[in-house]
Formats: C-alpha cells, structure tokens, sequence
C-alpha cells in the first residue's frame, strides 16, 4: 500500500520535486512551440481583435468602477446623515446608530463582489472591528499614508495600486476616497472603497492571462497593470501625447500598443504586446500555442492549489489549536504526521502538557501558603483565652471598689470581644474604629483629661472594609513611644477614599521618630507593626503603601493605601 508522501518524506522533498517537474514541463512546451515555426497572419490581425476585446473589457471595467463611484456618493450621504445624529444622543442611542453605519458599510462590502473592505477616518471615536471589512481611523492617521496627498485638492479621487493590512496581512488593493461633506461645505470625514486587485485584474484580463495590460484614470497615472510593470510604465509615458482619440494602436519599436478609452473618457485601457512575437509563428500554430500555455497555467494553478491546501493544512490547524487554547481541553490535533508537522504537532502537545503541570502546580502551591499565611498572622492577635480571665478581674475590682481598673478592664474587654466576633481577615470600618476607640478609653483612664482625641471618617467608607485589628499597632506605639514622660497626648485619626483606594490617616504630638529609626536594630517589640505589614501584604500584595514620617510641628504621622473593599 503506497504512503501518503505529505506525511512521509520532508516537505521541502516534496516540493522541491514537484515545483521542478511542473516548471520543466511549462518551459519545455514554451520553447517547443516558440521555436515551432513563424507566420504573419498574426500580425494582420492582431489589432482589430485587440482593439475589439478592449473595447468589451473596457465598458465591462467601466461599468463596476462607475458603481463604486455612485456608491461612495450614496454611503457618504448616509454617513453625513447618521453623524450628525451622534452630538445630541445618548450613549445608549449614539451606540445604536454606530451599529446601524457600521451594518450598512457591512452590508454595502458584502453585496459588492469586487469590493474588499471600507476605510473610514474620523475624528469620532468609533468602535472598529480589525476583523471586520469595515475598518474606523483617526483622521491623524491620513497624515501617514502615502496616498494623502492626491485627494488634498479634491472631493473624491482614485488612488493607485497599494497595499493596506488586512486580517494581519498585506493585501494589494485599488481604492476610491470621497471626502464627507456636511452641509456647511465642511470636510470631516474621508471614505476609502478599496477594491481587490484581483478583480480588476480579472476584469481587465483576457484569458490567457499572459498579456501585458494597464488601466489609466482620466490624468494618464497609472492605476493597475498585469504583466510586466517596467514595460507598461515606460509604455505609460511614451503614449501620454498619443491617447487623445477613444481608441487606436501605435507600434514604437519592437513594441506595439493598442489602447481603448471608456465611454466616458474616465479610463484608459492599454496592452502591450511584442510586435516580433506576433509575427513569429503561424494561426494555426498560435491556436495551439495558446491552447498549451493556457493547459499548462491551468495545470500549475491547480497543483499549486492542491499543494499549497495540502501544505497549509497542519500549519492552520496548529494555528487554530494555538488561538483557541484554554487550560484542560483537547486540541484534537492529529497524530499521524511523521514528518517535521508531527514533530511540531508533538511538541505543541507536551508543551501545553507542561504549562497546565506548572500551573496547576503554582495554582495549589498560592492557594496554601495564602491561607497558612493569614490564618498564622491572624491567630498571633486573637487570644481567646484572656477574655474570660479580664471578665473575672474586672468583677473583683467592681467588688473592691477600684472603679477606674474596672473601667479600663471593661474597655479591654470589649476590644477582645470585637477582635473574637469576627474571624473574618476584613470587617466594616465602622467595627474596626469602635476596637480602636476602645484602646483609646482605656488610655483616657489612665491620662484623664491630659489625653484627647479625634476620629474622623468620612459617611463613604463606613460600609467598606479594612484588616482587623489594623489601627491599634499605630496608636499604641504612640502611647508606648511617643507619649513617653509627655504630660499630655493627643490622637488623631482620619479615614477617607476615593475612587478607587480606602486612605487612613494617624497622627500624635509624641516625640516623633528618631533619626535612622528604620535601621536601628531591635531589642524587643516591634512586632504590632511588622503582623501589620505582613498582613497588608498578603491581602493586597504591592497594591498598598505605607508611610511613617515626622510632623513639622511634632510627632508622627502615619499614612496608609490600600485598594478599597466593600461588604
């Protein structure tokens, strides 16, 4: 049983080979019936059928050129029309009429056959699909093409041949911009139709496809040509003085022209044909001649199709498979390639194969060490146990009578019984301020009327979220540090947002911190602050900022960011 060769032997073998064998057999039959013999009944006429083909081309050409003229006027008009709609509109209605412009461009390209796509500068932001045929720029963006130039002085031009991207690929196209003209005579927008290349050329080709032929707009530049462009641009130039009359033939050397204008003068077509090659063989040897060149083009065409279908195959379906990838599926590539497609196929497989491990892996590993990090940080402030311990306390000391003990004892309770009420990591602000204040009545005990202070927290974030048990390290390290020796202490906090962030401010009139207190080294404490930092960093990773600086007019200012968070 013979093998499959695309999936045996090396691509590059095979289309060695094979590209070799078609072109050996094409120019064997080339120079078998070049040298086949000569005749001048070519010459003869040559002309009268060339002048009458492109006659039939060019009405033919004019025909689908003009309808794109007409076209662009009407798809102007309309877009005139729904523009300046869009000022008074809201979004919801301004987003109804985009869809219906950029449906009726859609439809227009999609009922035109030889039309390729529609490119529409403007300054109105509209939302392109670089997929679509349809395509919105800037109107800074005319300054960049080429072509700009030749419709500054006019109100619609042809432009010729050029290339525009199109699906992440150049394409050749031939294009008609009309400017957008509202009804103040003010240009705004622009309108480029751009037509496939191919369809022109197909239009404007004979069958054989082997002539050299050009199209001229009314001013003689050239728009497209198929065959040699050297001799039909040079060709261009020598009949500029010459095509005046609506069609005619001039033979300029070994080189003999045949032109046909379009009924309205708009276009110009013009072949090129060698006048030596024309008269080198017999009718009815030229019959065949043709007849052979044009099996052998068919030929090639057909085997190329099939050879390059065969070739891109495996290449799209790995594409696909690559665009469409998502962890955990089945790309449902094939496995019978044995040749560099199944190497890439195979390798495409275990690479995947690896990145779901590795992500899999990383996935688990984050997921542990999130929780053992914060349900360890969370469990160093939450001694349950002393709770029960202060409750009984503070009832001996209500029993003897020491009533500022039992005061700073039921504040200290009441800390404990709103840091074990909610084992949540985040809790409401609202609760997270009543903790702090708290603490702050059990100092006030202590200092009496020496000690004041101020929370401050705007209507906004009472509902939002915050750390637990997050202000107190602050505030303490102002009573312990701070306020050490002070005969008086003062506290402010402030808590604010905007649209995106929760802000907290601290501030005291302590001592403020001492020079190079960062890199001072510890001897105990310090660990309130760092169970703080720990555990913004493990909520919000480098989302967060946390400054400590000294105030001008004395003590420490604390300021802290982090993203808001919201019940």
């Amino acid at each position: 049983m013979l093998q499959n060769p695309f999936k045996t032997y090396r691509i590059i073998a095979v289309y060695f080979f094979s590209s070799a064998v078609i072109i050996t057999m094409l120019i064997g039959i080339v120079i078998a019936v070049s040298y086949s013999g000569t005749s001048s009944e070519i010459a003869s006429n040559t002309s009268f059928y060339q002048q009458r083909l492109l006659n039939e081309l060019s009405k033919k050409m004019s025909t689908s050129l003009i309808g794109i003229e007409q076209t662009s006027g009407t798809s102007a008009k309309n877009v005139d029309l729904l523009y300046g709609r869009l000022k008074d509109k809201d979004a919801y209605e301004r987003l109804q009429i985009e869809t219906d412009l950029q449906s009726q461009l859609n439809y227009l390209v999609f009922g035109t056959p030889i039309l390729q796509s529609i490119h529409v500068y403007s300054d109105y932001p509209f939302t392109s699909d670089t997929q679509g045929p349809v395509t919105f720029f800037p109107m800074s963006q005319l300054d960049k093409e080429a072509w700009y130039p030749s419709i500054l002085e006019t109100d619609s031009a042809w432009l010729g041949e050029h290339k525009i991207m199109s699906n992440g690929r150049e394409e050749s196209v031939i294009s008609f911009a009309r400017k957008v003209i509202n009804n103040s005579n003010q240009y705004y927008s622009l309108m480029v139709f751009n037509i496939k290349v191919s369809s022109i050329r197909h239009l404007i080709s004979t069958e054989d496809d082997t002539t050299n032929m050009a199209l001229l707009d009314a001013a003689g530049r050239l728009i497209t040509h198929s065959g040699n462009s050297s001799l039909l641009q040079q060709a261009t130039l020598t009949l500029k003085g010459e095509m005046d009359k609506p069609s005619g033939s001039l033979r300029v050397e070994d080189d003999f022209f045949v032109w046909a204008k379009s009924p309205d003068s708009q276009w110009t077509l013009f072949e090129a044909s060698s006048w030596s090659e024309m008269t080198k063989g017999s009718k009815s040897m030229a019959k065949l001649f043709l007849l052979l060149g044009a099996t052998s083009i068919v030929l090639v065409l057909l085997l190329t199709l099939f050879l390059s279908r065969r070739f891109m195959r495996p290449m799209n379906q790995l594409i696909r498979a690559m665009g469409q990838y998502s962890l955990g599926e089945d790309q449902g590539l094939p496995t019978d390639y044995k040749n560099e497609f199944g190497k890439l196929f195979h390798g495409y497989r275990k690479l995947t194969q690896r990145i779901e491990d590795l992500y899999e892996s990383l996935r688990e590993q984050h997921v542990q060490q999130r929780a053992a990090e914060l349900k360890s940080l969370q469990m160093m402030i939450n001694p349950h146990f002393l709770y029960n311990t202060l409750d009984q306390i503070n009832w001996t000391a209500i029993e003897a009578g020491q009533n500022k003990i039992s005061s700073m004892l039921a504040q200290v309770a009441s800390m404990f019984r709103l840091a074990l009420s909610n084992t949540n990591s985040l809790v409401a602000v609202t609760e997270e301020v009543a903790h702090i204040e708290h603490y702050l009545k059990f100092q006030q005990v202590r200092w009496e009327d020496k000690m004041s202070y101020i929370i401050t927290v705007d209507e906004s974030c009472k509902n939002l979220l915050m750390p637990k048990i997050f202000l107190q390290p602050f505030v303490e390290n102002a009573f312990m540090h701070g306020f050490h020796g002070a005969s008086e202490a003062e506290i402010g906090v402030d808590i604010y947002r905007d649209e995106s962030n929760l802000y907290v401010t601290i501030m005291d009139n302590g001592k403020g911190l001492s020079a190079n207190w960062q890199n001072k080294p510890r001897k105990r404490g310090g660990y309130g602050l760092r169970n703080v930092k720990e555990r913004l960093d493990a909520l919000f990773g480098n989302q967060y900022s946390l400054q400590m600086s000294n105030r001008e007019q004395g003590g420490v200012q604390v300021d802290i960011r982090f993203p808001l968070s919201e019940q």
